[in-house]
C-alpha cells in the first residue's frame, strides 16, 4: 500500500517549506496540516489510502526539513504561511485537512481566508476560542487535561529535556499511551516522528507555537486582532472528525466548536480511537476524508 511520494521545496511567506506530495495529479487537491509533535509523515498512512486525491503535506514552520526562523510562530503568521503555500503550490480551493496544532491553524485560517479553500476538516482539535474558554472556566476538567502547556512556558528547559534520551522516551510514551485500542498505533511511524527531536532546536520552534499562543491571549492588542478574525464566520462546509477516547481534549467541549466557528459543523465521532487518528485509525480517517471529497 506504499504511496509514491515526491518531496519538493516551496518558498512561501518568506521562508522555505518542505512539502510531501502524493496521489493522482488530476485528483481533488488536499492540503494537510500536522500537529505537535509530528510532521508531514503523519499523513503518510492517509496518502497510502487516498491515491485518488492529490495530497500536499508540509512540514510546518520550524518543523523537520522546513526552515526554522527565530520568529513567526504566532497564529497570524502561521495562517499566512498556509495562505502563501496555497498560492505558491497553485492550488485552487483545496480541501484543508488539519489535526491538533494544525487544526488550530485550520480553524483560524478558515475564519480569515474561507475563500481560499473549498472545505475544512478538523481532526481532534477544539476551536481555539472554545478551548481557551473551557480552560478558563474548568469545563469538563479541560484545564487539567493539557499539563504540558504551562510546562512549555518555562524557558530553555522543555526543549532541552525533549531532546534528551529520557525526553524522547517520554515523547514516545505520549504517543503509545494514547491509543484507543491496544496495538493499534503505528509504532514504526511513532519512532520516525520521535527521532526528529535530536537537538534542543528541533523542539524549540514547535514549542514556540504554544508560547506565542499564550502571549496572544495575554497581550491585549494581539488578542483583539485574533478576536476580530473570529468575528468573521467560517463560510465553507466544515467537518470535525473526533477520536472519542482522546483524554487531552474533551469531546464535550469540542462539540461546542460550531458556536465559535459561526457555521454548522458535521460532527463525525470515531468510537474507540484516541488523539492521533492518522497513526491509529488511518482506514477510518481515509474513509471520512473520502466522504468529504465525494469519492465514496
Amino acid at each position: 500500500m506504499e504511496a509514491s511520494i515526491e518531496h519538493i521545496r516551496v518558498p512561501a511567506n518568506g521562508i522555505d517549506f518542505h512539502v510531501a506530495v502524493a496521489g493522482d495529479k488530476d485528483g481533488p487537491p488536499v492540503l494537510c496540516l500536522h500537529g505537535f509533535p509530528e510532521g508531514w509523515m503523519s499523513w503518510r498512512p492517509v496518502m497510502e489510502r487516498l491515491g485518488e486525491a492529490r495530497i500536499y503535506a508540509p512540514d510546518l514552520r520550524g518543523y523537520g526539513e522546513t526552515a526554522r526562523p527565530r520568529s513567526g510562530y504566532d497564529v497570524h503568521t502561521l495562517i499566512d504561511d498556509v495562505k502563501s503555500l496555497i498560492q505558491q503550490l497553485g492550488l485552487h480551493r483545496p480541501v484543508l485537512v488539519s489535526h491538533d496544532w494544525g487544526g488550530a491553524i485550520g480553524w483560524i485560517f478558515s475564519h480569515r481566508y474561507s475563500e481560499l479553500i473549498s472545505k475544512l476538516v478538523v481532526i481532534n482539535c477544539t476551536h481555539p476560542k472554545t478551548l481557551v474558554r473551557a480552560v478558563f472556566h474548568l469545563e469538563d476538567w479541560q484545564t487539567f487535561r493539557i499539563p504540558w502547556v504551562p510546562f512549555f512556558e518555562i524557558p530553555w528547559l522543555p526543549e532541552n529535556f525533549i531532546a534528551s534520551s529520557l525526553g524522547r522516551s517520554l515523547l514516545k510514551l505520549s504517543f503509545t499511551i494514547r491509543q484507543g485500542r491496544k496495538g493499534a498505533m503505528n509504532l514504526a511511524l511513532v519512532d520516525e516522528l520521535v527521532s526528529r527531536f535530536q537537538k534542543a532546536d528541533d523542539a524549540r520552534w514547535p514549542i514556540a507555537y504554544y508560547r506565542q499562543m499564550v502571549k496572544t491571549q495575554l497581550l491585549p492588542a494581539r488578542r483583539a486582532r485574533l478576536e476580530a478574525i473570529y468575528r468573521k464566520p467560517i463560510t465553507v462546509p466544515t467537518t470535525m472528525v473526533w477520536g472519542m477516547k482522546d483524554s487531552a481534549l474533551s469531546a464535550k467541549v469540542a462539540i461546542k466548536s460550531a458556536l465559535d466557528a459561526g457555521c454548522e459543523v458535521d460532527w463525525r465521532p470515531l468510537p474507540g480511537v484516541d488523539h492521533f487518528v492518522s497513526l491509529e485509525a488511518p482506514d477510518l480517517l481515509a474513509l471520512e476524508i473520502r466522504r468529504v471529497l465525494g469519492l465514496s
